[in-house]
């Protein structure tokens, strides 16, 4: 864990979630733009809360593992895979700067931010599994009713013969 870093970040928690929410509705995401204000701002907090968890923890496994946890309802909402990949790369890019300003040798800069970079980057890395996998079953089970239909049409006659 890097005390000094969870320090910088857990204040900010509230205001990193509020302009996540702006980031993510001054995109051209339109299922952002069509979850409610209140719905956004309350997955942002939790995004947020998880990527605290994971700098409290000193690794990615929290963060991956709400990432994971959202796949199959943002699919089922119809988001694609970079409307996700934004909200982790927006988090990211509003965590740099608080890093940055919060100072200390350039060491020590650096690795707060291969921190953050590190824990955003495996969830990047669990959120493509995901999708990937979901989408897999998805076409699996698409495939599968195809067949069910096609012998359904195909009825009980034999083709005829040639």
């Amino acid at each position: 864990m890097d005390a000094s870093l969870l320090e910088l970040l857990a204040p900010r928690a509230d205001a990193l979630a509020g302009e996540l929410a702006r980031l993510l509705l001054a995109q051209d995401m339109p299922h952002y733009k069509e979850t409610p204000r209140a719905e956004l701002d309350a997955r942002c907090a939790r995004l947020v809360s998880a990527f605290l968890d994971a700098v409290r923890q000193g690794g990615a496994e929290p963060f991956v593992r709400h990432v994971r946890a959202i796949v199959e309802e943002r699919l089922a909402e119809g988001f694609a895979l970079r409307e996700v990949q934004e909200a982790l790369s927006s988090l990211e890019q509003r965590v740099w700067p608080i890093v940055v300003e919060g100072g200390g040798d350039t060491a020590t800069v650096v690795r707060r931010l291969a921190v953050v970079t590190g824990i955003v980057g495996h969830a990047k890395d669990a959120l493509a599994r995901a999708f990937i996998e979901q989408l897999e079953r998805s076409d699996a089970r698409a495939a599968q009713l195809q067949r069910r239909l096609d012998a359904l049409f195909a009825g009980t006659e034999p083709p005829p013969r040639s």
